[in-house]
């Protein structure tokens, strides 16, 4: 697992990190052949010279790990898209074969039955509908925008106004 470190779009290969309370302190990278700089954690190392000091939060980076989580994640909305293709499809063939049936002296009572069922399944439908979006959405970062939960109950009452 190769890290690196994202200093103003430069990105340096890094040698070491040290950590500090589980947090990254500072990390060691390779600028040249055999030439090493040492960057500190903005956030704790204040002492340190003004171009050292970074905000590791941000410029950490992991591709093999970041590339990873964004296969599981298409592979998670692709599932999640070909299940909410057959269930409608399922759906489909519900109200079709619902219109279709003779099915006498009773045939009020099955026509009932057969939409509540369609009720029932068109919930699970809708349902997986907005698990897609809010994959997505949490894909795309929407809700890493969020920082505070009282920014976000704002935009909560704002959109129903």
């Amino acid at each position: 697992m190769k890290a690196r470190l994202n200093i103003l779009g430069r990105k340096f290969e890094v040698v070491s990190i040290r950590y500090y309370q589980d947090k990254v302190e500072e990390v060691q990278v390779l600028v040249g052949h055999n030439e090493y700089k040492t960057f500190y954690n903005e956030k704790s190392a204040s002492f340190q010279k003004i171009e050292t000091l970074v905000n590791m939060e941000e410029a950490l980076e992991f591709p093999e790990i970041e590339e990873r989580i964004v296969d599981e994640r298409n592979k998670l909305i692709e599932h999640l898209e070909e299940f909410q293709s057959d269930e409608n499809e399922y759906l489909t063939h519900l109200a079709i074969n619902a219109m279709e049936t003779d099915e006498l002296p009773f045939e009020e009572l099955s026509l009932i039955e057969k939409q509540k069922e369609y009720k029932l399944r068109q919930q699970r439908v809708m349902g997986v509908i907005d698990t897609v979006e809010e994959v997505k959405a949490f894909t795309e970062g929407f809700y890493a925008k969020v920082d505070d939960a009282a920014v976000e109950a704002e935009e909560y009452h704002q959109s129903i106004e």
